[in-house]
């Protein structure tokens, strides 16, 4: 090969991989993070709606309990080392969960299992039913926000 050649494959071979590095950034993740805990937020707020009898789509509970359910079950992995605390970036999780990251993968766990039962929940329509076990999926969320997310600015 002549070195115009390896120049352009090297070249080539760069811009292939620096993109790659570039995915997992630590503000990449944490921006991907907020975001899906934003989801199950925004999913939790409209069953919500619905048990309080804000609005009359309980139809479309089960839709929602399993958007929660499958965000959920990305958590095991949007808490990889290095995104704790970054400066140039407003993150509310707190130390602890890199810490003691079994407990925490604990929390998540009970997470998984209350919104795979908020689905089955759901199935069966029955409002009062879906509200006691949103309180429940409500206690599996407040028991990592509690001990694992610093409180509002």
């Amino acid at each position: 090969m002549n070195k115009i050649t390896i120049a352009i494959a090297a070249g080539l071979l760069v811009a292939a991989v620096t993109p790659a590095f570039a995915v997992d950034e630590p503000l990449n993740v944490i921006k991907y993070r907020q975001n899906v805990m934003k989801s199950i937020g925004g999913h939790t707020g409209a069953i919500a709606g619905v048990v309080k009898g804000e609005v009359s789509l309980a139809g479309d509970v089960e839709a929602h309990a399993r958007a929660i359910n499958a965000m959920s079950q990305l958590l095991d992995h949007l808490f990889p080392k290095g995104t704790d605390n970054v400066a140039f970036t407003e993150t509310r999780a707190l130390p602890a969960i890199w810490e003691d990251m079994g407990k925490f993968d604990a929390g998540v766990k009970a997470l998984q299992a209350e919104s795979a039962k908020m689905v089955e929940v759901a199935q069966g329509g029955d409002v009062a039913a879906i509200g006691a076990q949103l309180e429940n999926l409500g206690k599996a969320c407040g028991g990592c926000h509690k001990p694992y997310r610093a409180e509002a600015k």
